[in-house]
């Protein structure tokens, strides 16, 4: 019912039978490297006294390693099970705060975070499998980086949010990568890959300079909607969408400083478009918007760039205050399309 200390900073505690931590009363202080030989690993709440590994050195699923709140202490924290064994997990269940970098270097089965996480820089492998982050709070003050083999999930309600304030990358992640929260940066750019919407999902870097970019590839929507925010007035702070976006039911362009380009095709029900984004730009080859759409947007507008383009907007389409460049195919279903002043980059058709 008192402290338990284990390990030393820099030195080794091999547990070849497993280590249980979970009845100690007071705190568990954790140095060095903790470790097992294909033995589970289970700890009730911990303090890192100095940096510290904990290595399950697994060979098969037995070797999960169990944790619940972490009191981090400005110290670094780096989690292994073992690379490609399957179900071979980590399940951190409690809160983690003052977490120095956490690094998630060999992990074959999932490892899940199911509360909050606040910690300094994060950075997985491509020897990670699965990450899911599902706690309502999780903040991270430097940059962090996925490139796991498997899927990545951060958050399961629109409730929870994820603030990376050193800038986040998921381009290389291997599998799928669902989002379902907002998720955010301050003024540190966000690269996203392929991503699915599993809820209603805000991206927002917060621009105040040109490093505040957001990149996307493609988005598939699940019927959900989707709102891309940089920063209003901040030249250069742009949005680029190289994928195919579909199944959304809203896109918002919300405050877009520099220029938001989408450069394959953009299949939503809904586009809304404020004063507060600047320049956009449809360069797929085939798009289409179910509802009404009005560009409000106070720089410029680019619909097409080859005379084969094709865009629908099947409940009509106003341009408010951009000049217009134009190219391929613009159609409606009976419905009025209004523009300004408009520029041809190609054989253009305009047809309601």
């Amino acid at each position: 019912d008192g402290t338990l200390t284990l390990g030393t900073s820099g030195g080794t505690q091999t547990c070849n039978g497993g280590l249980t931590t979970t009845s100690v009363g007071g705190t568990v202080t954790l140095n060095g490297t903790i470790a097992s030989s294909n033995d589970a690993i289970v700890f009730g709440a911990i303090t890192l006294g100095s940096a510290t590994t904990i290595e399950t050195n697994a060979t098969s699923n037995a070797a999960d390693i169990t944790v619940a709140a972490i009191t981090g202490g400005s110290n670094n924290l780096t989690l292994l099970t073992g690379n490609n064994i399957a179900g071979a997990d980590i399940t951190a269940s409690g809160a983690i705060s003052g977490l120095g970098n956490l690094e998630l270097a060999e992990v074959g089965g999932t490892a899940s975070f199911s509360n909050n996480v606040a910690a300094a820089a994060l950075d997985a492998d491509n020897t990670v499998a699965n990450i899911s982050f599902t706690g309502s709070t999780n903040t991270f003050s430097a940059a962090a980086s996925f490139a796991n083999d498997g899927t990545l999930t951060f958050g399961n309600s629109t409730g929870d949010s994820f603030t990376f304030n050193g800038g986040l990358t998921t381009s290389s992640v291997a599998g799928t990568v669902t989002l379902n929260t907002s998720i955010s940066s301050s003024n540190d750019a966000m690269a996203f890959g392929a991503i699915t919407l599993g809820n209603n999902v805000t991206l927002d870097t917060n621009a105040s300079s040109t490093t505040g970019d957001l990149t996307l590839g493609v988005v598939t929507g699940g019927s959900n909607t989707l709102t891309l925010s940089t920063g209003d007035n901040v030249n250069n702070s742009d949005i680029t969408a190289s994928g195919n976006i579909s199944g959304v039911t809203t896109l918002t362009l919300a405050d877009v400083g520099g220029t938001a380009s989408f450069l394959a095709d953009v299949d939503v029900t809904t586009l809304t478009i404020g004063n507060t984004v600047n320049n956009v730009s449809l360069t797929g080859s085939g798009s289409s918007v179910a509802n009404a759409v009005t560009f409000g947007n106070d720089g410029t507008l680019t619909i097409g760039d080859a005379s084969g383009d094709s865009f629908a907007f099947d409940g009509g389409l106003t341009v408010s205050t951009a000049s217009s460049t134009l190219a391929g195919s613009i159609d409606s279903t009976n419905d009025d399309i209004t523009f300004g002043a408009i520029t041809l980059a190609a054989a253009t058709t305009l047809d309601t």
